[in-house]
């Protein structure tokens, strides 16, 4: 069953207004017929089954709303260059990251202080595609020291890859209350002997394995791993 996103999905039995971009995929690309049914997200946590009517129009048949999980992981990155920005968002948008969040570092390419309407675009696919509920928030691009203070005064706790770093196991994470993780992640030339000192004196690295990873790869493996550890731990739903 095909995925529309929608960011405000109507009451049941009544009509879904899609975007012009997301009607025409529906009726001219995949020439939906009436009586067809397709499912609704909206990107946080609402979920709708609808089904196309002869008018070419979609009635919303039932809707669910998904919980948060009291698990967050949050994604602090440095970026990787355009051509290879879907190989970052896509995936860590169906990792379930909750936030994305570009990392100014000393050796990273200059991040575009407005967020570009194309990262929406590309999270709203991999939330159809991953049946992902929620949209990750994307914020406004910090330095590692903005990002350290910024988790300090969220409560969120700190972990970066590091070849020789220690292995992270369930037992390590709180067992009560919200939890929330930042992973951050460096640019290809890693992060500078500054940053890593600020990231050292305040969160812990961990080690994903013995070799490097590409920034898009550690973002996604860093976000996963986080995931697997909590839901070990007891943490995630």
């Amino acid at each position: 069953m095909h995925t529309f996103f929608l960011k405000n999905i109507p009451a049941e039995n009544t009509i879904a207004q899609l975007e012009k971009r997301e009607h025409d995929h529906l009726f001219k690309t995949l020439r939906c017929r009436a009586g067809e049914q397709i499912k609704l997200c909206d990107g946080n946590g609402t979920v709708a089954l609808a089904e196309a009517t002869a008018e070419r129009e979609v009635k919303i048949l039932s809707k669910t709303v998904f919980p948060r999980s009291d698990t967050e992981v949050h994604l602090f990155s440095a970026l990787p260059k355009n051509a290879k920005l879907d190989a970052l968002l896509k995936p860590v948008t169906e990792a379930g990251a909750a936030s994305i969040t570009p990392l100014k570092c000393r050796y990273s390419v200059a991040e575009k202080e407005s967020i570009p309407e194309r990262w929406y675009l590309l999270m709203e696919e991999a939330c159809k595609q991953s049946t992902n509920p929620f949209l990750p928030e994307i914020h406004s691009p910090q330095t590692v020291a903005q990002a350290v203070e910024y988790c300090r005064m969220q409560g969120m706790l700190i972990f970066f890859g590091a070849q020789h770093g220690s292995v992270l196991l369930p037992q390590d994470l709180p067992t009560e209350g919200k939890l929330k993780l930042a992973w951050m992640v460096g640019p290809e030339g890693g992060f500078d002997e500054n940053e890593i000192e600020l990231l050292s004196e305040n969160g812990r690295g961990i080690t994903l394995g013995k070799y490097i990873f590409r920034l898009e790869n550690a973002a996604l493996a860093g976000c996963s791993y986080l995931y697997t550890i909590a839901r070990a731990a007891g943490r995630v739903l």
